[in-house]
Parts: structure tokens; sequence; C-alpha cells
């Protein structure tokens, strides 16, 4: 390999970043390497070929761009530019961003970029300050597409997988609901605000606080921007930002456009640039040809049915692991190379997880790689093996795994998620179980004359209560609710296995 390695960037649960030197053109490239212990993984290898594949094709000076793909120490690896810069999580945090100038300067280099990658049907799913690289003549990047999603792939879905950072997350990724690039849209809006005002949006100390501030959003919360930036670009943002996906702007094109007209003409083509507000008058034109394509489309199928064979249809898949103004609320081969056009590929049977029926007998029945896991909750809960969304308990079902390590986790709306690492044993079955009660603390309200209890803006219960309600331990944000008074806001620590009181009376009429 004709690379010096120089220095080890960053590492995640999947991948080692590397700064190295090509010896070959002259020139510092980063390497990108797939662990080693996930290369044996088809699935994974599948997606990071695919990801390589999907990033060498886009062509912008706001996207870094994907040399070739190698193998590195019997791993694949992704040759990537070297961006001679920083990121702008660290320009943040050295406070030299926060000017309206600077915040349209990244909103308009980022959209360029996310169009680019949008038009070709990939989903970043990650945009983030760290993700923003700065070259030194100011010229901004968009890096990292290791959750980029490629929808005109059929074999690869992300439905159920927990991806993205926590705090700049939509809030259609929140809920595990279909993504396409308005979640791009809502998570650019974060970091502008953040931009902005130094601080992050949904700043939390784990995923569910941050899931909190997200699903309980209101766009009119940044109205005090108007005073850091101006009304025009706080009307951006929210267009960028509404908790619904249908109100946001409904492309990257479309809010590259309204950032501004002049500089976004320059990069889109006349043809295209369209916005919202002005598609009325494509409207009968639009019908007719969708009048016409219907026509063709109903020909096709009954042309079609008489030589199509019976009993072969494609199953559903499973993730692949490789401007209106808003006023409030086949097989993979080991020959990596990406230098020819990406063709479509075939569609392979997908891997799923098996849910056999358990008996006294399953031991038996299973193969010598793998293991059969049950897993309960207390309370109810959602459960993620792998980080694939399973389902809900109660899941009356064993699951089969490989033999080996599995992360899993249980997440409830009232609790911190509960993560656990388990070893699956070749022919056995485990019982793996969370208990969030187990360290719970208790939360016992009274109100005069009476209140609707919620916690982190969620309805718990009302008054007088039956019986505490039950949380994790840590700091909640508890509200009181009387249609004839003013809301009372309180802040309370809870202890695990300690029961905490409050009392309020409510005074100020509405």
């Amino acid at each position: 390999m004709p690379f010096t390695i120089e220095e080890k960037i960053s590492e995640s649960s999947f991948t080692s970043v590397y700064r190295a030197f090509d010896a070959v053109l002259q020139r510092r490239i980063l390497l990108k390497v797939l662990h080693k212990h996930h290369a044996t993984d088809n699935d994974l290898y599948q997606r990071f070929v695919r990801e390589a594949q999907a990033c060498a094709a886009l062509r912008s000076e706001h996207i870094v761009q994907v040399y070739e793909l190698i193998e590195y120490e019997g791993s694949p690896a992704i040759v990537l530019e070297f961006v001679d810069g920083t990121s702008l999580k660290n320009q943040i945090a050295e406070g030299t961003t926060c000017s309206l100038q600077y915040a349209r300067k990244v909103a308009l280099h980022t959209l360029r970029g996310l169009v680019i990658a949008h038009d070709r049907g990939i989903i970043h799913r990650d945009i983030k300050p760290g993700n923003i690289l700065v070259m030194t003549d100011g010229t901004m990047k968009v890096t990292d597409f290791g959750l980029a999603y490629l929808a005109s792939v059929p074999t690869i879905t992300a439905q159920g997988m927990v991806l993205g950072t926590p705090a700049y997350m939509s809030p259609e990724q929140i809920r595990h609901e279909e993504i396409d690039q308005r979640t791009d849209l809502f998570s650019l809006g974060a970091t502008l605000v953040e931009v902005l005002t130094g601080s992050r949006l949904f700043e939390g100390i784990s995923y569910a606080e941050c899931a909190k501030k997200i699903l309980s959003f209101k766009v009119d919360m940044l109205d005090h921007l108007v005073e850091k930036s101006s009304a025009e670009f706080v009307e951006f943002l929210k267009l960028l930002l509404a908790p619904k996906k249908q109100n946001r702007y409904a492309t990257s094109r479309e809010a590259l456009y309204a950032l501004d007209k002049d500089e976004s003409s320059k990069f889109i083509s006349a043809s295209r640039t369209a916005p919202r507000r002005k598609r009325r008058t494509v409207l009968l034109s639009g019908a007719a040809v969708l009048f016409g394509a219907l026509s063709i489309f109903l020909f096709t199928i009954d042309h079609s049915s008489n030589s199509r064979t019976s009993g072969s249809t494609q199953p559903a898949v499973l993730s692949d692991t490789t401007a209106t103004h808003i006023t409030a609320n086949g097989e993979v081969q080991r020959k990596l190379s990406i230098s020819s056009p990406i063709q479509p590929e075939p569609l392979q049977q997908p891997r799923v997880f098996k849910q056999p029926e358990i008996s006294t007998t399953t031991t038996k029945l299973l193969s010598m790689d793998s293991g059969a896991v049950l897993l309960t909750s207390t309370p109810w809960a959602k459960v993620y093996v792998d980080n694939v969304f399973i389902g809900e308990t109660p899941i009356s079902n064993s699951l089969t795994l490989s033999a080996g390590k599995h992360s899993v986790m249980f997440m409830h709306p009232s609790f911190e998620p509960i993560l656990q690492t388990i070893t699956v044993l070749p022919n056995r079955e485990l019982h793996v179980a969370g208990n969030f009660i187990e360290n719970a603390g208790f939360l016992n309200c009274i109100a005069t004359p009476w209140a609707e209890v919620y916690v982190d803006e969620q309805y718990r219960d009302t008054t007088p209560l039956e019986k505490p309600i039950v949380l994790s331990p840590g700091n909640h944000h508890v509200r009181f609710k009387n249609a004839s008074f003013a809301d009372v806001l309180r802040e309370v620590t809870i202890n695990s296995k300690d029961t905490t009181s409050l009392c309020i009376f409510f005074e100020k009429q509405r």
C-alpha cells in the first residue's frame, strides 16, 4: 500500500479514521477503515462498500471527495480527501461564528453539498457541526456520509434504526419513521442555531433528554433569535426546523433557493429552481402528464402479467446495517473498486431477525453457530438488538442470534435507556431482562385545587394521584396545568428508590 499512516484522527464502534500520506501522488489523505471484527459481517461489509460507491459518485466542492476503496490489513478502507483546516464544531467552541453573515455562509455551503447528494437519493442523516469542515480558504465541506441512506437501492432501508447524533436528530428519526431529505434540513437548522448562539438547541446529557426536547420543540421558541440575526433568517430557520416535516422546505434545493435567490441561481439551473409558491402554475400540465403516465402504467401491468411467474414475490426488507409562515407549534465481490460508474445492484435476499416459536426442544433445533435470546422488561419497552428495532415487550418469541457478543437496548419514554452487552452461546437460550423500576424514584404531587401533571412535557396523571409517578433518577421538569390558572413550573431531582413530594397552590387566574 502506497500510504504511510501518520495519525489516528478518530474512532467509532464501526470504523477508525487515520491521516495518511500518499507517496505516489504526493498528497495527504484520510483513511476510513472498517474494524476487522466487522469485516466478516457480510451485511456491514455490503453497507460499507455501498457507502463508498454512493459517495464516490458525488462531485461538489462542498462535499469531501471519496477517491477509492482499498483493503487495509484485511479490512475494507475508504480513501478520502484530506481537508486542510478545521471543523465547524471547533469554530463554534472558539466563539468565532456568532453572526448572521457566518450562519448564512454555513447554510449556503452546506445546502449546496446536500443538493448534490439529495439529487442522487443520498440522505446524510447526521448533519452536525462536527461533520462540516472549514478549509483554510473558508470553503465548507460536508463529510462523513457513514450513516448515508441510498434511497434508490431497495435492499437498504432504515426503518427502526437508531442512527444519528441525538442533539441534531429530527423528530421522525426519534420516532423511527420514514426518512427523507427533510431530515437533513432539520439537522441543518439545529446546526445553524448553534452557529448563531454558540449553544446546542437540543442539549442533553442523554439520548432520552435530547429526544424529549426535540419532540416538545415549537418553532416560536426561535423568535428570540431575531436580535442575533434577522426576521427573515429566523423565518428560514423555522421552515428548516418545523416539527412536522410536511411544514418544512420540501427539498434542499428549495431551501437553497429561499436562502438567497441571487446566489443560488448561480448554482441551480433555471429549470429546477421553482420554489413551492410557484408550483401552482404547472399543475394543469402536470395533471396531463400524470394521466398519460397512469395509462402507460396500467397497460404495462396488463401486458407483463402474462409473462410473470407465480409465487415468486420479493419479501419486505429490514434495515441494512451496512414558503408558508409557521406560527407555532447477488453477492458482494471482494475486489474493491469504485472507479467505474455505479450500476444498480440486483435485489438480494435480506437478512432478517428470525423469531421462532420456543418450546422445550428449541435448543436442540439451533445450529451450532447460533443461540436463542428471550427478551423481557418491566414495564414495557421498545427493544433494539445491535441497533435494529425488534419490537415492543412483551415479545412472546425468542430471537435466533449468531453466537458472540450483541448489544441490547430497552427504551421507555419515562426512563433512561437500558443498554446491555450480551454474549450468545451456541445452542443455548439466554434470558435478557430490562428492569426500569429497579433503580427508579417516585414523585408524589399535591395540587390545590387540582392539576394535570406533566413531567418533561409529557402528561402523566391528574391530581389527586392514586399512586406516585415512577421516574428515572435525575433532574426533571414538572408542569402543573389547570385551565383556570397560569401554569406552575417546578424543577425536581429524583433519587433512586426514594420518594420526592411537590405541593403547589394555584394563585394567579388566567
